[in-house]
This record gives structure tokens, sequence and C-alpha cells, in this order.
């Protein structure tokens, strides 16, 4: 009897879909491995094989095994998912050590922004709240920016 099995899986964040209509079983001792591009969805897999993430669709079945019982180690550090603030804002929070919490954000400064998130391959999501991103793309956005974006 499988431990695991897929059916019409669809996991993802804020109506975001990372995995899509995942069908399948991995039988009791199986091998398997997960491989993809960052943003490609495993990170979101194993929440939702823990219980951690609630499918959009479809259902993990876990044969009797609860959640709680597989040992789950996420890539980077929980933060809020659901504290509203987007992509463009969260990478700008590294100016803060040379500008001050207080201090604004000048014209060079979005420029320096925008290239920091475009050097990490996150253009086009600037918008996107930080809950719909993939582990992924959260750890490339997180800390937010190169090591010499703020000096």
């Amino acid at each position: 009897m499988p431990e695991l099995r897929f059916q019409n899986l669809t996991l993802g964040y804020d109506r975001h879909p990372a995995v899509h209509h995942l069908d399948g079983l991995v039988k009791n001792g199986a091998l398997v491995a997960i491989v993809g591009p960052n943003g490609a969805g495993k990170s979101t897999l194993f929440k939702g094989i823990v219980g951690a993430l609630k499918p959009l669709a479809g259902s993990v079945e876990r044969c009797g095994v609860d959640g709680r019982g597989i040992a789950y180690l996420p890539q980077v550090p929980d933060i809020d998912r659901s504290f509203p603030i987007n992509v463009y804002d969260m990478v700008a929070m590294g100016l803060w050590r040379s500008r001050g919490v207080l201090g604004g954000i000048a014209g060079k400064d979005h420029h320096a922004i925008k290239t920091a998130i475009a050097s990490v391959g996150l253009t086009g999501f600037e918008r996107r709240p930080i809950g719909t991103l993939s582990g992924g793309q959260m750890q490339r956005m997180h800390p937010g920016c190169p090591p010499d974006f703020a000096r």
C-alpha cells in the first residue's frame, strides 16, 4: 500500500498555484528525489505533504500517517506570509541601514531596488505580496538584496 497518494493535487498561495494537478503515489520504502528550478513548487509540495498548506484542489493521502509525523525542515525561516508587504517594499527594507527607518527612498534608490530584484531573477514580481511567492522565490528575495546592496 502506498504511503503517499496525490490525486489532482494543486497547491499554492493566495490562489496562485505552484503545483498543478499532481497525480501519483509514493510506495512505502521508496527513495524519491524532488528536483527542479527555483519557483517550481518543490517547497510548496513538501508543505502540502506535511499538512502545513491546504490544497487549492485535490488531495494528499498519507495512508494513516499524521503530517506531524513527517520530518520537515523549511529552507528559510518562517516569516509571516500574511504580512501585507510586497516584494519591492521588502527589498527596499535593505536600505534601512543606510537611510534609517524614517529615511525616504530617493530616485537612485528606486534604481538600486529594481537592480537588486533583477539580480535575483524576480523582475515582474515587484508588486506581488510576499505570501504568494514559492519557497525558492522567497529565499531569493529574503533577506531582500545582494550583500553589497545597502552599502
